[in-house]
């Protein structure tokens, strides 16, 4: 069983190799799972969730950030808390320590309940968590900044509000480091599915 982790900075498209990647396993005939930790996040920040955890992970953000950051139906409004800890490196930090334990606790989980012969985790702080997510290997997803910008401002961020949470992730350079493989999504959407396919062909081998 093969486990391959997928991350990157915010705009740099590792959720597109996730999803190419994905689509390779099946047209193969390949069992195989995809889970998306930024999904498994949302779903701790609801006001409804279904395990006492999650409501507590809800709680104490609302403790820690006040009201401000709730939208008009009670639920957290990531937009609003983003523009607080994206801000300030100490509030990021403050955000992190209530998240990430029970984060992580639910990623190992869901990991563990799938069958597939492969299984894909689109996870943006894959490299920062470093061992604390067993994974068999990790693919690094990079590319310039200023493509970054514009794919987040299809999804409604401007040039700003990017930049502050890129000054808040880790460093590209730092993150080859400790990866296993890198794809530069520095072209076109067709040049990015080849570099997926090409990626499978290798993992194919091992």
């Amino acid at each position: 069983m093969l486990s391959i982790g997928i991350g990157g900075n915010i705009g740099s498209g590792k959720t597109a190799v996730a999803k190419e990647l994905c689509k390779l396993c099946k047209k193969d005939g390949v069992r195989v799972n995809l889970l998306d930790a930024d999904q498994t996040a949302w779903e701790l920040y609801k006001r409804n969730a279904v395990s006492e955890k999650r409501s507590a992970v809800y709680d104490k953000i609302i403790k820690a950030f006040g009201t401000g950051v709730l939208d008009n139906k009670g639920e957290i409004d990531r937009k609003k808390l983003g523009k607080i800890v994206f801000n300030n490196r100490k509030a990021l930090q403050q955000l992190n320590m209530i998240v990430h334990p029970e984060l992580i606790r639910q990623i190992k989980h869901e990991l563990r309940k799938f069958d597939g012969t492969i299984k894909i985790l689109d996870a943006a702080l894959l490299f920062f968590w470093g061992k604390k997510i067993p994974v068999t290997y990790r693919v690094l997803v990079i590319s310039p900044d200023k493509q970054k910008v514009v794919r987040m401002a299809k999804r409604g961020y401007n040039i700003k509000e990017v930049n502050s949470r890129l000054n808040q992730q880790m460093k590209e350079s730092e993150m080859e480091k400790i990866t296993d493989f890198v794809v530069n999504n520095n072209s076109t959407l067709n040049e990015l599915k080849n570099k997926v396919k090409y990626l499978y062909l290798i993992l194919k081998e091992y």
